[in-house]
């Protein structure tokens, strides 16, 4: 055990206590709750034995690892960003992985999210399941065993108080020697009711084992990791992009016929039944350790050491490899417009406006800010014209969608979720996707989470960046621009009553027809100072295209769009996971040299240098526009029409 180094690593913003032993190919052990990086002690000496590099952290909240003090920091989107930003600074590319109880939870989450640096799993206790598209896991925990539920019961602040008043060494070895699979009840008076007989320490787990869990447990106390518990429901609301999401990664299932994870009632005829195959399609074994309860790898070390040793040397690492004008009539008219089909469907928790028209293969079309989805009425037309099924949400927040109230609910893991959920329930399993402005920034979101579901990208505007993991995308922007930037003052809450003292035909006008590509400043005082030169209609746009958007912004306001700015660092701090990531679809970039986007500073460097390229290896196009502005759909329809048309037809 002396020989296991100790190291902390800061990591997505917090120092990590990481354990390691051994040489060779990495494997990534995960621990549980009331667990520590010590859990796989046994593991870590027989997997260094024989060639390997093992690594056991302790997660977020845990041990000798920081714990931020807000119980949504501990989502699975943070522990699953801690441990690729582990794996980054540790110079690994790919893994094995090995996880337990809630570690197994996180190495799911890290599959779905992350397949790419996994080479197999073995995972143990917890099962994987799809998300539930319209019941909140703690609701349906509720429903089953009642307030009283352990997972129910950590809901409660201050409970890790009630927890505290007992002693900790008498609390831990109630948990780790459980014999009986009935799920664990802690009545309203824990503290009070908690009177078991004294322990008897089983042969394998010895008296020094449970001072160390005790040890480090007195010190940090249970708050870290009932903060897990309590992003139950906040994971299954930010996950909604992965519904029906499969493991594609092979895998390995071990649990024992005592454990109270075998025991939950339908989850020994999902493992067995076929269920537990459909969602992990590369489920190779499914081992079920007779006698042996929850605290498996503890329980029978030797027989898990070899589980994990027989599987992972099977895999060996692999390597991804990568693919490498028409004249046209105006279609923009009336009649044709009145084709256009409107529907309200219910996706994600919201009911969302949905413009289509066509039939054939799909192209979604996602629009940015201020705009809907009649910026696209010209592709629109045009796609539907050549044999496809064009598809233009408003998005959440904008015009006839609903616009949840809570400035958290318009993260890219809520909007991606949306969109995921509207091509589920349209039965499309894939689709083209355009992007513009901020459906541009969704759309690289989107190829990033769920690649799957894309055949094809074509963006504008927006570029595809990095994530940096070091500064927060507002402090950035405040630096360079300073706090009249209007991405930083759209972060005031309240702003949007400001916008609404001014005329809205005459705002919108004064972006749409913007020429000057500098980085827009708003003051303080922004209505009192807006006094543009009456508008200009440019011969791409109508008095009618005009009033319908401002027609629907007078409607709902700016709150929603607004909201979108508002989830910019939050946006950052869930997708810690994705640092480094690259886009992964054939891509075609398109962007106009008047676009205040392409205008940024260091944007034409990165676009035409090789930094764009290296993050989108699918980058096939890059088009840039001469004289063209921001709303280049608009401006330039027929040409971004044969752009979009050119590129799709080849996939």
């Amino acid at each position: 055990m002396e020989k296991i180094q100790h190291n902390n690593i800061k990591v997505n913003g917090i120092n990590m206590h990481v354990a390691e032993i051994g040489e060779g190919p990495a494997v990534l052990f995960v621990h549980g709750f009331p667990e520590l990086w010590y859990t796989w002690r046994h593991q870590m000496l027989f997997i260094a034995s024989k060639g390997y590099r093992a690594i056991a952290p302790d997660l977020r909240g845990f041990g000798d690892t920081e714990a931020p003090p807000s119980a949504t920091s501990y989502t699975a989107f943070h522990i699953v960003g801690d441990l690729v930003c582990l794996l980054d600074s540790l110079g690994l590319d790919k893994v094995y992985l090995v996880g337990h109880d809630w570690g197994a939870i996180i190495a799911w989450h890290l599959c779905m999210f992350r397949p790419e640096r996994i080479k197999a799993l073995v995972n143990m206790s917890v099962v994987y399941k799809s998300r539930h598209p319209s019941v909140k896991p703690v609701e349906l925990m509720r429903q089953i065993y009642g307030d009283d539920f352990y997972v129910c019961r950590f809901q409660e602040i201050g409970w890790e108080e009630e927890f505290a008043k007992v002693d900790t060494k008498k609390l831990l070895a109630t948990f780790y020697f459980k014999r009986i699979p009935t799920p664990p009840k802690m009545p309203k008076d824990f503290a009070n009711c908690f009177n078991p007989p004294p322990y008897t320490l089983p042969a394998w787990f010895t008296e020094e084992d449970l001072d160390y869990f005790a040890s480090k447990y007195r010190a940090t106390g249970f708050s870290g990791p009932f903060n897990y518990y309590r992003c139950f429901d906040l994971n299954w609301e930010l996950c909604a992009a992965w519904i029906g999401s499969k493991i594609m990664v092979p895998v390995k299932f071990i649990v024992g016929d005592i454990d109270l994870m075998y025991n939950f009632p339908g989850i020994r005829e999902y493992i067995h039944g076929g269920e537990f195959k459909e969602a992990v399609p590369q489920l190779e074994q499914v081992v079920v350790m007779e006698g042996v309860g929850h605290f498996i790898n503890q329980e029978k070390p030797q027989e898990i050491n070899d589980h994990i040793y027989d599987f992972i040397t099977k895999f060996k690492p692999t390597f991804t490899s990568y693919i490498k004008p028409t004249q046209q009539c105006n279609l923009y008219t009336k009649t044709n417009m009145e084709k256009i089909q409107h529907n309200n469907i219910k996706v994600n928790g919201i009911n969302m406006h949905v413009a289509e028209i066509g039939e054939g293969p799909t192209v979604l079309f996602v629009h940015g800010f201020p705009e809907l989805w009649y910026t696209w009425r010209h592709q629109m037309l045009f796609i539907a014209s050549k044999g496809y099924r064009a598809i233009a949400p408003d998005l959440r927040g904008f015009g006839d969608t609903e616009a949840p109230p809570s400035a958290t609910s318009y993260t890219a893991f809520h909007i991606v979720g949306d969109l995921v959920c509207l091509l589920d329930s349209l039965g499309l399993d894939k689709v083209y996707l355009v992007g513009h402005d901020w459906g541009a920034i969704i759309s690289w979101y989107m190829c990033l989470f769920r690649p799957d579901r894309i055949k094809a990208l074509v963006n504008m505007s927006v570029v595809f960046t990095p994530r940096n993991p070091l500064v927060k995308p507002l402090d950035q922007f405040r630096q360079i621009f300073g706090d009249d930037f209007y991405i930083c003052r759209f972060q005031e809450v309240g702003w949007e009553e400001e916008y609404a003292k001014v005329d809205t035909k005459r705002q919108l006008a004064a972006s749409y027809f913007n020429r000057n590509p500098r980085a827009p400043k708003l003051p303080k005082e922004y209505a009192k100072f807006f006094n543009p030169p009456p508008y200009t209609l440019p011969s791409w746009f109508t008095e009618q295209d005009l009033d319908y958007f401002a027609s629907k912004y007078r409607a709902t306001g700016f709150r929603g769009p607004f909201n979108y700015y508002r989830s910019f660092d939050a946006n950052w701090e869930l997708s810690a996971a994705w640092t480094g990531s690259k886009i992964l679809v054939p891509v075609k970039f398109i962007v106009g040299d008047l676009d205040l986007t392409y205008a940024s500073p260091g944007t034409k460097e990165y676009i035409h240098g090789d930094g764009f390229k290296k993050m989108v290896p699918g980058l096939e196009e890059v088009v840039v526009m001469e004289g063209v502005a921001h709303f280049i759909n608009q401006e330039k329809p027929q040409e971004i029409n044969n752009h979009i048309l050119d590129f799709i037809k080849k996939f």
